[in-house]
């Protein structure tokens, strides 16, 4: 059985494991395992013990770091995966100590090394990442923010960056003492003007002030705080510098001034802005003026070459147009009801079975189908780009990439470009066969095309006059949770719609780079 002696020998480990103290913490915490695993008596107890033991195995893994620990802990959280889950409250947090281990795994840490072979470990995580945030928003409605940061992280190196900035804003706006969101926030950003070949002096600064900001926290070593110190004096040193080299004048860009900026805004691009659904790449860290237009483009201020360009360009703007329709549509079912009027023209007849019906639903109804389509352009515009079209022809976003078929995988590997990689991990989220946590939203959409999908208020529909019980399959959604799928699923596409257009940059530059005429706007890291 479970001691008080094995609880306070485990909370002292942990202990240990604070002070940094890891190989003690390490022997010790194996003869502890020993005991609570010689026991006969395997009841809840027991189970919830083994959690805990898993966690901080995990825990050395990470900060010592030591791979065996790591491994450890994650077997002990796999062989006893159903006996815990029955026992722990919070079911979240299986998932996210399950993240942590398989993140102290990841073998390739440098996210412009990875390939469509090391990147399966960082789909699994942020698979696993997904699960914990999305147990932990029915039982706490606000996730852990240590959860939204990691997720950011993983999806960082997976180059889905647009969606790794909002984690970081997420957790920022909480106003807590989280330092890791801040810093990872600026090297998300040095990471932007890599992978999109842009920069500004708004990019610069955001890199500087997100450093400046955790200069006070007390999360961090104090020799941690001297070395951001010295990343805030080294960026100021190249905002200096380029303002002096393309002879731009020094200006009072306070978050006072992008404040009355965002005021002058109109409500609709606030909306857009607060809800992290701009097609504008200033928009992506600032919310000034620079960010009041959707200017996305393929080219950019150095100029891409390619006979490519022009024809994907136009598929951009197909794109544009759609994604910005279905966000409207979105923003206008929240703020402008339609008038009873419009309602009872329809003439719809009163079934009391709590059915939403009419113009107003049918803009989130909408909106939903014309994500999917934007995302399958998105893959056939690939397709064409690179010569990538399956055996079959068949082309859906989720499942075109097909990479353990005819050699696939080690095609996408030649072309190498983040842009891609940022896609197949949207994809495989969108995808039953890898666990896509979003899977059942390509389901959804299938059967808004083709089924009785009904959406209604209450949690469980009424149906006075059993309207419904002469059909099969038909498929309930509560409105609530549709309009909060809804606004994912129009992230989720913002982003691929932004990995699109560097994903296009990348094969432009690299011509234009094999031709002699690259010039590169990357911010030089620091010696």
């Amino acid at each position: 059985m479970i001691t008080k002696k094995m609880v306070e020998e485990l909370e002292r480990l942990s202990h240990l494991v604070d002070l940094g103290k890891f190989s003690c913490a390490l022997n010790d915490l194996y003869v502890l395992l020993g005991l609570v695993e010689g026991g006969t008596d395997k009841n809840g107890a027991y189970y919830l013990m083994l959690s805990n033991i898993a966690g901080v195995f995990i825990d050395i893994g990470h900060m010592q770091p030591n791979i065996e620990a790591s491994n450890k802990g994650l077997q002990i959280l796999e062989h006893n995966k159903a006996k815990i889950m029955e026992q722990i409250e919070e079911k979240d947090v299986y998932y996210y100590n399950l993240s942590n281990a398989k993140s102290n795994l990841i073998a390739e840490k440098n996210p412009f090394n990875q390939n469509f072979e090391t990147i399966e470990q960082l789909v699994e995580l942020k698979s696993y990442l997904w699960k914990a945030i999305k147990l932990s928003n029915k039982s706490r409605q606000i996730p852990p923010p240590e959860y939204t940061v990691n997720l950011g992280n993983a999806l960082k190196q997976q180059f889905r960056l647009v969606e790794a900035l909002k984690c970081y804003d997420d957790v920022n706006s909480l106003n807590l003492d989280v330092p890791q969101a801040w810093i990872n926030r600026s090297e998300t950003l040095m990471l932007l003007n890599q992978v999109s070949n842009t920069y500004s002096i708004q990019m610069l600064e955001q890199i500087r002030i997100g450093y400046e900001n955790i200069i006070g926290s007390k999360q961090l070593p104090p020799q941690w705080i001297e070395d951001y110190k010295k990343k805030i004096v080294f960026h100021q040193n190249k905002i200096d510098e380029i303002r002096k080299k393309e002879g731009i004048e020094e200006e009072l860009h306070d978050t006072e001034t992008t404040l009355k900026e965002y005021e002058e805004l109109s409500g609709f691009r606030k909306f857009c802005l607060d809800n992290h659904l701009t097609l504008s790449e200033h928009g992506l860290y600032c919310k000034c003026v620079g960010s009041a237009r959707d200017n996305l483009t393929i080219p950019t201020q150095t100029g891409v070459v390619g006979d490519f360009v022009v024809p994907m360009e136009m598929v951009l703007n197909r794109l544009k147009s759609e994604f910005s329709f279905s966000r409207r549509l979105y923003f206008e079912f929240l703020t402008h009801k339609l008038e009873d009027d419009l309602q009872h023209e329809s003439c719809f007849s009163e079934l009391f079975n709590d059915e939403l019906l009419g113009l107003d639903i049918e803009r989130i109804r909408t909106a939903f189908r014309l994500c999917f389509g934007i995302l399958d352009k998105i893959a056939v515009a690939i397709c064409e780009l690179y010569d990538l079209y399956p055996v079959n022809k068949r082309v859906s976003f989720q499942s075109f990439w097909q990479l353990n078929k005819n050699n696939r995988r080690k095609q996408f590997d030649s072309i190498a470009n983040p842009g891609l990689l940022a896609l197949y991990s949207i994809a495989t989220d969108l995808n039953y066969r890898q666990d896509g946590e979003w899977a059942f939203f390509k389901q959804w959409r299938n059967d808004l095309e083709h089924k009785f999908v009904v959406v209604h208020k209450s949690d469980k529909p009424s149906d006075i006059y059993s309207s419904y019980s002469f059909m099969d399959g038909i498929i309930f959604i509560k409105e609530e949770d549709f309009v909060e799928h809804l606004k994912r699923m129009l992230q989720i596409t913002r982003s691929a719609i932004f990995s699109f257009v560097f994903a296009v940059r990348n094969k432009a530059i690299k011509e234009k780079k094999q031709d002699g005429q690259y010039i590169s706007v990357a911010i030089p890291k620091q010696g």
